[in-house]
């Protein structure tokens, strides 16, 4: 097997995806991508330095590319004389696994196609579903998601959340004042005062630390999800597919995320059960966007909690939080059954009610 062969095509693919996506990213938010993949790719550690007219270089090849690429159809995967394609991840990894490899291909926020290849750390079922631990990503493109699901298949990728814990750590470092990420990685040894003295080989095995301890969460929150399907059917997936490039998309997205982290099998489920304050501290750290509107009741027992370590609290708003979301996904469905379901009116009806109700408490 021709794994540099495979490789190629899979980051062929990756480009072409990156090409017709990358304006929908911020500028900000572009910037950390590119310099992020520049140093995956490079084999640079997240926390080294890079020269900026080697990035600069870089980023102007990559930039012709992306021109160049940018009316281009997904090449099939051809492995061994025989040719895939893209999204069929039945037969890509029916060959790929075997070589204790994983390909991961799907669809992420603004419907942007993402593709990877990566080894594989570990593999184990839990009732229904193949859970795999990526550690090493031998190509991707720029979307960074640490989790997926896909199909029965949950993936972890290893190496993705450490990237993401790196970022969070330097944002930590640079709040001058007491936050919920400070908490967080407190929680887990690693205090503000603290991380000035660390060498950054101390940070990364801390990271590599907090990483491990914080997959299964990341585990139950597609569990999660995918409990969630028979509520999130078939109109779900169709609704998604008339909401691109929108604030109702990254509503309709961030109303899942809640459903999943809420449910009875979901992430904060599975915190409250195994009383990881560490976990619970990361979860409202990195709440978010919409996620934050639906569940304001999360971040008021979290300061209720850090006074009494009471994890009843936590399981009140867990309850309520998934109600509500509940009432709120209802609606979205009757407007879809209906027929008047558009950017626009989710805009209307269900976003500007749920920013007042937010403003109201």
């Amino acid at each position: 097997m021709d794994l540099d062969h495979i490789a190629s095509q899979i980051k062929h693919n990756c480009n072409i995806s990156d090409a017709g996506y990358w304006g929908y990213y911020s500028p900000c938010g572009l910037l950390l991508r590119v310099r992020d993949l520049f140093k995956s790719e490079q084999g640079i550690k997240p926390w080294e330095n890079v020269r900026s007219v080697e990035i600069g270089d870089w980023i102007e090849k990559r930039e012709s590319l992306w021109e160049e690429l940018s009316d281009h159809d997904f090449m099939k995967v051809e492995i061994s004389g025989k040719r895939y394609r893209p999204f069929d991840l039945k037969g890509i990894n029916s060959v790929l696994l075997h070589e204790g490899l994983l390909y991961g291909a799907g669809y992420g926020n603004l419907l942007k196609p993402t593709f990877f290849l990566a080894e594989i750390s570990r593999k184990e079922k839990r009732g229904a579903y193949n859970i795999y631990v990526t550690v090493r990503e031998i190509v991707r493109d720029l979307s960074t998601a640490p989790s997926m699901l896909q199909g029965n298949t949950i993936i972890i990728r290893h190496e993705i959340m450490k990237l993401l814990l790196w970022e969070k750590f330097e944002e930590m470092k640079s709040i001058k004042h007491e936050s919920n990420l400070s908490r967080a990685f407190s929680e887990y040894g690693i205090s503000k005062k603290s991380a000035v003295s660390l060498s950054s080989e101390e940070i990364d095995s801390a990271i590599t630390d907090i990483a491990g301890e914080e997959l299964p969460s990341y585990i139950h929150h597609e569990i999660g999800e995918a409990s969630q399907r028979r509520l999130l059917g078939k109109w779900w997936k169709e609704l998604i597919l008339k909401l691109p490039y929108s604030r109702a998309e990254m509503f309709v997205r961030g109303l899942k995320d809640i459903l999943s982290d809420t449910c009875n099998s979901g992430m904060l489920t599975h915190i409250i059960k195994n009383k990881k304050a560490g976990s619970l501290a990361f979860h409202i750290a990195l709440l978010g966007g919409f996620r934050k509107l639906f569940f304001p009741e999360i971040i008021t027992a979290y300061g209720e909690f850090r006074r009494s370590g009471d994890w009843a609290v936590i399981e009140e708003a867990r309850v309520a939080g998934y109600k509500k979301t509940r009432v709120i996904t209802d609606a979205l469905k009757n407007m879809v059954m209906e027929g008047r379901v558009s950017p626009e009116r989710i805009e209307e009806e269900l976003i500007a009610k749920m920013s007042d109700c937010s403003a109201s408490n």
